[in-house]
Formats: C-alpha cells, structure tokens, sequence
C-alpha cells in the first residue's frame, strides 16, 4: 500500500505528499510506532470531505488526526471553519487552538480527534514554516536575504502567502544534493528536528496514537 494512502482504524489526514513524507521521517527518527497510517488528500478542502466521510462512516476509524495549514493572516479564521464543520458540533472545541496539538475525545461512538495546525498551533502558516525551525537560522537568514534581492531584482513570481516555500528550498538549493525532497532532507537531518516545534508535534502524536 501506498504510505500515504493508508486506510485503517487509526490515520492521519494531511493535505499533501510533502506533508506525508515529512511525517513519516518524523517518526522514523523518533521511533514511533507505526499503529496508525497517513491519508494525503490532496489540498485542504478535500481533507475536510475526507474527514466528514469519515466520521460519518460506519465503522470508521477509531481515531483520526488532521495535520493542515493554518495558512491566513488570522489563524483563528481556520479554526473556525474546523470547528464549525456540521459533522464536528457533537465535539467539545477549545476556545482556541491548544499550543501542544489538540486532542479531543469522541462521545457516542465518535471517533477520537486531534488537530495540528502547522506551524504551531499559534501562528499562521503551512508546513514550510514548521521546516524554516528546523534548519540553522544562519543559513535561514541568509536564504531569506537571497529570496529578497531576487523580489527587489522584480525576478520571482510567486505569491506571497508562499514566501517560506521560497526560503526553504532556496536554503535547500544549497546543501548537498540540491533539491533534496522536504522528506528526504529530514531524514538526512539536513533539516534537524530537534526544536520545541518539532518535540510538541512528535508528543501530540503520541497523545493522539499511543496515550
């Protein structure tokens, strides 16, 4: 089976393969166990179907977890369209988002759920961001700067929301294997997961999976 096609009693639904293949070098490295699988579901909008199918499904999974972008200036906007959901209300929502990943138990045969809003939780982002921490932010700095004399030079076009897109393989342009894939450069450790970020990611799956 596809790695990132998993169906099962317990999976974690991400929006695209470098969100899947990044996971999977997580918990490569911090050994967890593998008792859940992963869904890439192809963009934000069809891991919400995906999740409302789900959780509407007989016999479903017993635990599901969300990993998506917070994405906009606000990131309390994507809680509110998460929350909001018809197939959500019988949940008990925090107010706002728990910094540690939230973990929320089902009632009436419900599904155990938990959602990770990338970066962390608090900020507005995508998983590029949750990356930029975990590389030396010397070599950041200087991607940053990179990516910004090409923007004053009037030599990118791509939008602004995917600045950290830019930054980020701009800085992986430079290491060894240029263009390593997101997954591969963790793994490799060229992207080091040894950040508060990282850690609070890797113990909100194992509150979600293995508690």
């Amino acid at each position: 089976m596809d790695h990132c096609q998993h169906q099962g009693k317990s999976v974690l639904l991400v929006e695209g393969s470098d969100d899947c293949h990044v996971i999977l070098a997580l918990c490569q490295l911090f050994s967890i166990p593998e008792n859940f699988g992963l869904y890439q579901c192809g963009g934000y909008t069809n891991l919400l179907k995906r999740l409302n199918a789900l959780i509407l499904q007989a016999n479903g999974p017993e635990i599901i977890g969300i990993v998506v972008d917070a994405d906009s200036q606000d990131i309390m906007s994507r809680w509110q369209q998460i929350k909001e959901k018809p197939e959500l209300k019988s949940y008990h929502f925090p107010h706002i988002p728990t910094p540690e990943g939230t973990v929320i138990t089902g009632e009436n045969n419900k599904p155990k759920l938990g959602i990770w809003l990338m970066p962390d939780n608090k900020n507005p982002g995508m998983l590029e961001d949750f990356l930029i921490d975990l590389a030396p932010q010397d070599g950041i700095k200087a991607a940053r700067n990179c990516v910004a004399n090409a923007q004053n030079q009037e030599l990118t076009s791509f939008k602004e929301p995917h600045l950290s897109k830019a930054v980020i393989h701009t800085y992986l342009a430079w290491q060894d294997e240029p263009g390593k894939p997101l997954g591969q450069a963790v793994t490799a450790q060229v992207l080091q997961p040894s950040t508060q970020t990282a850690k609070a990611f890797i113990d909100w799956l194992k509150r979600l999976f293995n508690p």
